[in-house]
């Protein structure tokens, strides 16, 4: 699952083995808990990576439509067809990555030299107002373990004008970014697995065992339509219960649903059950951008990620080394270190935000026998470029994949100021994904039930129906958030079980809330997510940071009957013309995956609890 899925699920199973072996415990249950993941190798969500060996998927027949139940429908892009001629070494490239059940594919160079982060690609302490003392512990402990590795000194930096007021490309320059940051060492994707890995510790049998069990089935996709289903209060002891199912077959009933990740799956996931006031904040816009009083619902982004492979020169006659934009990297900096620049925060570029180099991250090897090395980087889009060039995520088309990655390379090349066709032409393989469901715009804000979190609850629960959602989206958009949240309901989930506590619903909105349990709240604007597009990075010394503009169009609509774009669901109301129930646009996000906690009371009464949670892909 993805970060928030599995860290809710670690806290639950670690905070009920105290319980389970403090003699003074009022009550003693045993815990199962399940996560599903729809990642076909391996957990991780946006947090992953791709690692050499990795099997491309194999299309059924060959070829045709790969799309799951969670693409976006009816989308739309001004592709066209590709501007100019495509360069040979580019057509290659993309014939290659087109045909994933050759054997061609499978020896990719991009996949082969080591591992590829494709979406996160930096850890780091949100600046916000609620406290990650325990993210700041667990990133000690994971650098311990050699989970994660701290970006040396000046080796992440901003590309940036040098003179705001003149847009040349002459003007640019690299300045370095401060505070601390992290990276998965060995790939992003090395920190989930440390999580799943904690998570399986947790089987133990014999003199061992300590009432917890867990398990992770990969590569599962609870069906979007029909796969959850409210039960109720059936059982003998009258506990919610939640029954999954992945198309005709059933995954088990259980009596606790955390969803974990959010999207269009997650929406029509919960469409159909009666928590229809947990529903309402599952429901997703995608854009850019979000007016500036935070939106009447979840706002993501969609990105494009491209991984390539450049040739890199050991020594030419002029004395360079390295590839193109190693050496372009090394012009715009000021200081000495300018070939051990790991990542760039793009910012003289309107199509782009950052560049990645997965080769000096991850210490890909190189054959001492060839006169070139291989680089492979990543770049990033700007959420602005993903959405004026959207197409359907599992099955995009050539000429768009063609269109996208000309542009893509085109203003890599503008931003590092060199001579146009330089970065194309040392290209030998590459790889084009649309991250569809991107980074949160907006953050729903709570504060109240939960209490003692600096005033940002970080979750939602409903009490009555047993279900609760937990991500970056409900804190902070970042790896930090998302694990954050998932800590902070499994706490809240686990006073269900104290017989002292009355459990109650945190984060529901007011105005569909059943009683006295919903505390309201809303979207606010997420500025380090609007301003770096990618989620929270530190800021350079002296930034503003993001700003609305002074004449903001798109808030507009805000108001008791103000305007809302886009199709909605609802019986009309505030959000403008809609159909059926609920304000807000379709989503059309990345699938979802989920996590089930089964708790069986073990003394007092025999009483079943079972919880499941649908996580980030």
């Amino acid at each position: 699952g993805g970060v928030a899925g599995l860290s809710c699920a670690s806290r639950l199973l670690t905070q009920h083995r105290q319980s389970y072996i403090d003699p003074s415990s009022s009550s003693r249950y045993e815990l199962e808990v399940t996560v599903f993941d729809t990642g076909r190798l391996r957990p991780g969500g946006r947090c992953s990576s791709r690692l050499p060996g990795d099997v491309p998927a194999v299309v059924k027949g060959g070829g045709g439509n790969n799309r799951r139940a969670c693409d976006s429908e009816g989308t739309t892009s001004n592709a066209g067809s590709s501007d100019g001629e495509i360069p040979d070494n580019i057509r290659k490239a993309l014939m290659g990555a087109a045909n994933a059940n050759t054997n061609a594919s499978r020896d990719r160079i991009v996949n082969g030299m080591g591992p590829v982060d494709h979406a996160a690609q930096i850890v780091s302490i949100p600046d916000i107002n609620s406290p990650f003392d325990e993210f700041q512990t667990q990133l000690q402990v994971w650098l311990e373990e050699g989970v994660v590795e701290s970006f040396p000194e000046d080796s992440v930096c901003e590309l940036i004008n040098e003179n705001e007021e003149e847009k040349e490309a002459s003007k640019s320059k690299l300045q370095p970014l401060g505070g601390e940051m992290y990276y998965g060492k060995g790939g992003m994707g090395n920190i989930p697995i440390a999580m799943r890995e904690r998570c399986l510790s947790f089987n133990q049998f014999g003199d061992n065992y300590t009432g917890q069990s867990f398990r992770i089935l990969q590569d599962v996709w609870v069906s979007p339509s029909n796969g959850v289903k409210y039960i109720g209060d059936n059982d003998d002891e009258g506990a919610h219960l939640w029954e999954l199912r992945a198309g005709k077959k059933s995954l088990g009933k259980y009596h606790r649903l955390v969803i974990g990740h959010n999207g269009k799956c997650a929406d029509r996931i919960m469409s159909r059950t009666p928590a229809k006031a947990f529903h309402s904040l599952l429901r997703t816009k995608f854009a850019p951008y979000v007016p500036q009083w935070g939106g009447r619902e979840m706002t993501l982004n969609s990105i494009y990620s491209l991984a390539f492979a450049v040739k890199s020169q050991k020594e030419d006659d002029s004395g360079d080394t390295g590839s193109p934009i190693a050496n372009a990297l090394c012009k715009l900096s000021s200081s000495q270190n300018g070939q051990n620049i790991y990542t760039v925060m793009i910012k003289n570029e309107p199509s782009l935000r950052l560049l990645s180099c997965n080769t000096l991250k991850h210490h890909h090897e190189q054959n001492p026998n060839s006169d070139t090395n291989i680089e492979v980087f990543t770049l990033l889009s700007s959420p602005q470029f993903g959405k004026k060039f959207k197409g359907p995520q599992e099955n995009l088309p050539p000429d768009l994949v063609e269109k996208v990655t000309m542009k893509m390379l085109q203003s890599l090349e503008r931003s590092l100021n060199v001579q146009e066709g330089s970065v194309i032409d040392s290209i030998v393989d590459l790889k084009l994904q649309l991250w569809g469901a991107g980074v949160p715009m907006n953050t729903w804000e709570t504060a109240s039930a939960s209490g003692k979190n600096g005033g940002a609850d970080g979750f939602v629960y409903d009490a009555v129906h047993g279900v609760g959602a937990a991500g970056d989206w409900i804190l902070d958009p970042s790896i930090a958030g998302a694990w954050e949240s998932g800590r902070r309901l499994a706490s809240w989930m686990l006073t269900e079980n104290d017989k002292e506590s009355t459990i109650r619903s945190v984060g529901l909105p007011d105005r569909l809330s059943s009683g006295e349990e919903g505390k309201g709240g809303r979207f606010v604007p997420s500025r380090v997510a609007l301003g770096s597009g990618i989620g929270t990075i530190p800021s350079s010394p002296g930034s503003k940071g993001f700003e609305f503009p002074s004449s903001d169009e798109t808030d507009r609509s805000r108001g008791p009957r103000g305007s809302q774009n886009g199709r909605g669901r609802g019986r009309g109301g505030r959000g403008g013309r809609g159909r059926g129930r609920g304000r807000g646009g379709r989503g059309r996000g990345r699938g979802g995956q989920s996590n089930h906690a089964d708790n069986r009371k073990r003394e007092g009464n025999n009483n079943n609890n079972r919880t499941a949670q649908p996580t980030s892909q």
